[in-house]
Parts: structure tokens; sequence; C-alpha cells
């Protein structure tokens, strides 16, 4: 399923001057709306490429029955939640429709802050959606998100050192070795920053073995022989010699750029790699080298002849439960992500469609050319540990596990066990 960019046409993409024509009739639709239009208000991801056309092309098709009003929040998801958790404990009535990250619905569900969906809007907000997005809107057994984007990471590898890539992680080992052993660019990039890009990785390796960090009603840490096989793998990469020298800090940039500048012949990162070397390949010429030979495949198999359990990215919107137009919030949230939307939000912003309706479509297939390889592996895609201490216990692994060198399994283990096993119990103390 590995393909070569040099095979990949380029795509067109949109032009700026239909956005700011749709925009602008955004603009007259609401001068021209009455004072007691109701104002449908949008916190998360507003900042997004693109958005704004979504947001007038949803507003146009609202015809004055309300008006989704984008709003600003911090760059960052810790900060985005902070203010999130700070109005919504104060039950604000001026938020309505919240853009989530995909590890907070158990968090804001179990608080009593997001509305669980209808039967009816159930229905539609997973009509032709995915499962696993699905799976990260759901907390026992009920739906509280709409699925809007969806992510999972890829193997990007140089053919001209590698013409196949690794079916798997002990493959890829042997080949980084070998590539070493003979002078050539041989590094495997990963992020093993203490911070949640870390905890993203780690997830990869442990569902992949067959594990998770805590049972299914979040009652207990479920740290067992697949945690050990985990952090024995994450281990023995972190000593190999093959990783970064920068491993313990690097986050995505970071493993971005080492692949960018040639300083690395395998890298595991999100599908925006492609956009991000296509737009430096256009004014850098080491950028560009990097791009003709630069081509994708599945993520390492963990278990040979298993396909690696990736962990998922994304967003789902949630209502407000002191939102007063929870009815027009939620026909916003099926307008901004319609099939159409997702289409746009994938070619304008990146965002991988949750729908799966989309990935048919021939401008998408154009601009995706791995779609065939992130819709095989979004089916069988895992969340991260489903807890309303989900929080905590991402800030208690990506410290257990840092620096990723010094990790020693059995210890690593047991320490990883009593942690998450004091905060579902609402003891200890956060790192």
């Amino acid at each position: 399923m590995e393909q070569s960019f040099q095979r990949v046409r380029s795509h067109r993409w949109k032009q700026t001057t239909a956005a700011a024509a749709v925009g602008a009739l955004a603009f007259g639709l609401v001068s021209c709306a009455s004072d007691d239009t109701v104002v449908v208000n949008v916190y998360g991801g507003t900042a997004a490429a693109g958005f704004d056309r979504i947001i007038a092309s949803c507003n146009e098709a609202a015809e004055g029955r309300y008006r989704i009003q984008g709003n600003l929040l911090p760059a960052d998801a810790d900060s985005q939640r902070e203010q999130f958790v700070r109005r919504l404990a104060s039950r604000d009535s001026g938020m309505d429709l919240l853009g989530m990250d995909v590890t907070w619905t158990a968090e804001f569900a179990e608080a009593g802050w997001i509305r669980e969906l209808t039967a009816e809007q159930a229905e539609l907000a997973t009509a032709d959606i995915l499962q696993p997005p699905i799976d990260t809107a759901t907390w026992q057994d009920r739906l509280y998100g709409i699925p809007k984007h969806t992510n999972v990471q890829l193997l990007w590898y140089r053919p001209s050192l590698t013409p196949q890539p690794p079916r798997t992680w002990d493959e890829m080992l042997e080949m980084a070795a070998e590539l070493r052993d003979r002078g050539e660019i041989y590094q495997i990039g990963f992020t093993g920053a203490r911070y949640e890009g870390y905890v993203v990785g780690f997830n990869t390796l442990l569902n992949s073995f067959g594990g998770d960090l805590v049972n299914e009603d979040s009652t207990e840490a479920t740290i067992d022989e697949n945690t050990l096989q985990a952090l024995e793998l994450m281990s023995r990469f972190a000593t190999s010699g093959l990783a970064s020298a920068s491993l313990s800090n690097a986050q995505e940039p970071e493993v971005f750029a080492e692949f960018q500048q040639g300083r690395s012949a395998f890298s595991l990162n999100w599908p925006y790699v492609l956009s991000a070397m296509r737009a430096a390949a256009e004014t850098d010429a080491q950028s560009r080298s990097v791009y003709e030979d630069m081509a994708f495949a599945q993520y390492p198999e963990v278990v040979p002849g298993e396909p690696a359990r990736v962990t998922l990215g994304g967003m789902n919107y949630a209502i407000s439960t002191f939102s007063e137009h929870p009815e027009e919030a939620f026909d916003a949230a099926m307008c901004l992500r319609s099939p159409e939307h997702q289409l746009w939000a994938a070619l304008d912003a990146g965002d991988v469609p949750a729908n799966v309706t989309v990935y048919d479509d021939p401008e998408f297939q154009d601009a995706y050319p791995m779609y065939e390889i992130l819709l095989e592996q979004l089916e069988i895609a895992v969340p991260r540990p489903k807890t309303p201490f989900y929080q905590n216990i991402s800030t208690i692994v990506s410290s257990t596990l840092s620096p990723p060198a010094a990790i020693d399994p059995e210890a690593t283990a047991d320490e990883l066990r009593d942690r998450i096993q004091d905060t579902l119990e609402g003891r200890g103390i956060l790192p």
C-alpha cells in the first residue's frame, strides 16, 4: 500500500477569491438579519484555514433562523480546555457549540457540561461516520459528541534509502541499523517529548499489543503484560541509537523538521506532512529534494502479522448544557461538518474527514493520495483511554515515561499502575 509522491498529481488548492466572495455574502446576511436572530456561538477550531468560508456557507443555508459566530481560543489544547472548564463550571450560557478534543468527552459528560444527543440526533450525527470517531464521542454507551474530523499517524520514509518500507517495528529498527552501518541517513522520527504527543505514540504501541491503561468503566488501572511489552519496545527503541539525539524533546514540529531537512529516514507523523512538505518545496531546495524522494505507508505493525492500532486524533462538536439554543446549535454543528464542508476542511485546513463518503470524492483523493491507507487505519484506530480523569492520566504517562531512554519496563509499569490507580480513586498529586 506504500506509494511515492513522484506518481501523485499536485492538487490545486481552493482560490481565496472564492472564499472572499462567500465571506462578503455572509456579512451581507448578517447585516440584513434582525436584531433578535439567534446567535450560535462556536468555540474551538474556528481559526482553522478556510473555516470562515464554512461558517458563511452555513449562515447562508440557515436563511436567518440563526447565525453562527466563531470565537477564538488559545492555540494549544491544554489552554483551550482550561478556558472551557472555567466557563462551563460557571454555567456560562454564552457558549453554545464546543469544538472539543477527542479526549475530553468523558470528563465533560461526567461533569454535566455537555448534552447527551437524543436518539434522533444521534442517528443523524453518526450517519456515514467511521465507528472509531464515534467511539471518541461516546461515554458509557451514550453519545455526547458530533464527530467533526479525525486523524491517525502514518509512516513517512525515503524510497532512495529503503525502496520498500518496513512492515513492522522490528523491520524498521533493522533497516535503520543497516543504513547507519552503511553511513547513510538512518534516524527514526518519533514524538518523545514530555507532552501529549508522546502519550499518543505510546498508546499506539500499547493498544497494538492488545492493552489499555484503564478498564471500560474507568475504575481500575489495567497495567499488565501488554503494558510491559509496550514499555520494552519503547525502551529498546530509545536506547538503540537509532532515534534522534533530541528524542526526549521532540514534538511534531521537531519530528517534521528532521524529516524535512533530510536527517531522518523514517518518520512517524500525521498526514499534514504531505501538504507541509509540498508547501516548503516551493521555496526551499532542501525541502524540494526530500519532497521528490518521500513516500508513505501504513504505520508499522507492532505485533507481526497484525495491523497496528493507531491512536485517533481529531475533534468533536458538543452542545453545552448551558446553551439557550441547543436545537440551533445541533443544526449548526451538522452543517459545519456536513460531507461537503468536511471536504472543504480537508482541502483548506488538512482536517481528515470522519465521514466515509468523502473518501470517494476525486478531489479528496487527488489531495490525499494516501486516502486508502488512512481509511484502512481509521477503521481499526483506537481512542486514548476513555476516562473522566484523562487529563491527569496523560500527565502521569508522559512524566513517568520521560525521558524515554530511562524507561525500566518492570519498574515503570509498577509506577504507572500505582499512579493511575491513585488518580482513579481520587488520591495522589500530579507530577
